[in-house]
């Protein structure tokens, strides 16, 4: 049998996954490169040859879930697609990516409540890719929910109040079995608020 390590490809994944082991015991600060390293068998230098940084490292934990693919590609609700259903697939389908990497979201959430500098500068780069992402889609697809405040401000709101249901689901609010319906259904209920036709 093949160790993890005898292919790039896998001996890449085998580092992602210690790391975020590691980093689940100790904490981003309390996770060196020396030690993952270790944990790995490799020497400090290959390690940096797959990632230059920490925060190269923790970006690449997310990437490897899928979690930083274009939000623009959801999967589509079969049958008519109203601008309230394209709405609702895209806020499920960040909530279900969300729900993909709950381990690492927790743990970061950890690290930023520590004020840990690399858990601080990669939420920061995720918050403003959200944004951007979120700002582009609404002038692409859905202009209209701009008018007045602007997609800036739509997008602003959304973000936040996609980390707002994230962080009921981690807290146990919204009080069901199954969070991905769960989120599924809040992703609808925005979606029909925003797309209410005016009295």
């Amino acid at each position: 049998m093949a160790e993890a390590g005898s292919v790039p490809g896998g001996q890449r994944q085998h580092i992602l996954d210690t790391a975020l082991a590691l980093m689940a015991q100790r904490g981003v600060a309390g996770t060196s490169m020396r030690d993952l390293a270790a944990a790995t068998g490799l020497n400090v230098a290959s390690l940096y040859h797959y990632f230059p940084s920490k925060q190269d490292l923790l970006v690449a934990v997310l990437a490897e879930r899928g979690f930083l693919d274009d939000i623009a590609i959801t999967t589509p609700t079969p049958g008519d697609r109203t601008p309230a259903v394209k709405l609702a697939d895209l806020l499920n389908e960040l909530l279900q990516s969300m729900l993909e990497v709950e381990d690492f979201v927790r743990l970061m959430l950890g690290e930023v409540m520590r004020n840990d500098q690399t858990a601080l500068s990669v939420g920061h780069e995720l918050l403003a890719a959200t944004q951007r992402a979120l700002e582009h889609w609404i002038d692409q697809d859905q202009p209209e929910l701009a008018r007045g405040a602007g997609a800036d401000a739509v997008a602003r709101m959304l973000r936040a109040t996609l980390i707002g249901l994230f962080f009921e689901h981690v807290a146990g609010v919204l009080d069901t079995e199954d969070p991905s319906a769960a989120l599924r259904a809040r992703a609808e209920e925005i979606a029909s608020i925003l797309h209410r036709d005016p009295p």
